[in-house]
């Protein structure tokens, strides 16, 4: 009893104790009934002691003390479930064009075929009157000379003709061969202030001791374009040379039908049949053995004054009438 006197402390923790431990033991089966067992202490002090911790106390009843064992127990598996639940993510905000109505899709329409590009139309030969010479100008040497004088049609056509006139005179030496209203021109002078709807070229049996086939036809050649620079309206004609009689042809080595044939080929490769058009006059002017009539000419190379006739109807049987 001396010691108890000298510790009260320990004398009040004994106490509380022995009640804890009758107080459990009374609620046992009440406010702490499921608790049993929960430590390694007294059964029923631990009970009290659990209870308490876990806000039962003696007063609570039963009911309370089974939620209160089971509380845990749920908050416990709550959070285990919720740990592996996968996250669900937040809803994105719908964009602008989300949120617009969405128009209903056009069909789509089917590609336009595209036409291929025409070609150029070409032309053929025709017959035509001889007004079709009213805007027509005729380039040359005499042979042309001769059918400015006897054609019939000086009155109508433009003649730029001069004896041994070569197609190096055109435009290579710019000769100034053209006589008009007293003042002398050179073909790119004349063609600069005139516009004519045909042009005729007849040149070639002057240049037959000079050069070669190849060069006289690149020089020809750079005439004709030089001439659809200037006149590009026109429709040009490239007139095969004419032959010779035959008498010249078998004696002449340089003036002779077989090297004008040659040139012909070549001259005849410029046509396109849309502005620049071949015609060969030895088809009207020449016998059966392809060399010029020889009672047609006075000197084996010029007509005679009456069948320049025939070649102008020649040229009338082989116009070219373009639409429009």
């Amino acid at each position: 009893m001396k010691f108890l006197h000298k510790c009260p402390l320990l004398l009040i923790l004994s106490v509380t104790a022995i009640a804890a431990e009758i107080t459990g033991a009374v609620n046992l089966d009440k406010a702490y009934a499921g608790y049993e067992g929960k430590t390694v202490m007294t059964p029923p002090l631990g009970a009290v002691f659990w209870g308490i911790k876990e806000g039962v106390y003696p007063w609570s009843g039963e009911e309370q003390s089974v939620m209160a064992q089971v509380q845990p127990e749920t908050q416990n598996q709550a959070a285990n479930e919720e740990q592996t639940k996968e996250p669900v993510p937040d809803p994105q905000p719908e964009s602008e064009s989300q949120s617009e109505p969405q128009s209903e899709p056009q069909p789509q329409s089917e590609p336009e075929e595209t036409q291929p590009p025409e070609e150029e139309k070409t032309y053929e030969f025709c017959r035509v009157e001889e007004d079709y010479f009213d805007d027509a100008l005729f380039i040359g040497d005499s042979r042309t000379q001769g059918l400015l004088e006897y054609g019939g049609i000086e009155e109508r056509a433009t003649f730029y003709c001069r004896t041994s006139l070569t197609v190096y005179d055109l435009f290579a030496k710019e000769k100034a061969f053209i006589r008009e209203e007293g003042e002398d021109l050179t073909l790119t002078q004349a063609l600069e202030r005139h516009s004519f709807g045909k042009i005729y070229l007849m040149v070639g049996i002057n240049e037959m001791g000079t050069g070669t086939p190849e060069s006289f036809f690149e020089e020809y050649a750079r005439a004709v374009y030089r001439i659809r620079q200037l006149q590009p309206q026109a429709i040009v004609f490239v007139e095969g040379i004419m032959r010779v009689a035959g008498e010249k042809n078998a004696s002449d080595p340089i003036f002779n039908n077989t090297n004008i044939n040659i040139r012909n080929v070549e001259i005849a490769t410029l046509e396109d049949k849309k502005d620049i058009f071949y015609i060969d006059v030895n088809e009207a002017v020449c016998d059966e053995n392809g060399n010029l009539h020889g009672d047609w000419t006075f000197d084996q190379i010029h007509l005679k004054a009456k069948y320049y006739q025939v070649w102008k109807e020649f040229l009338l049987d082989h116009g070219i009438v373009r639409e429009g």
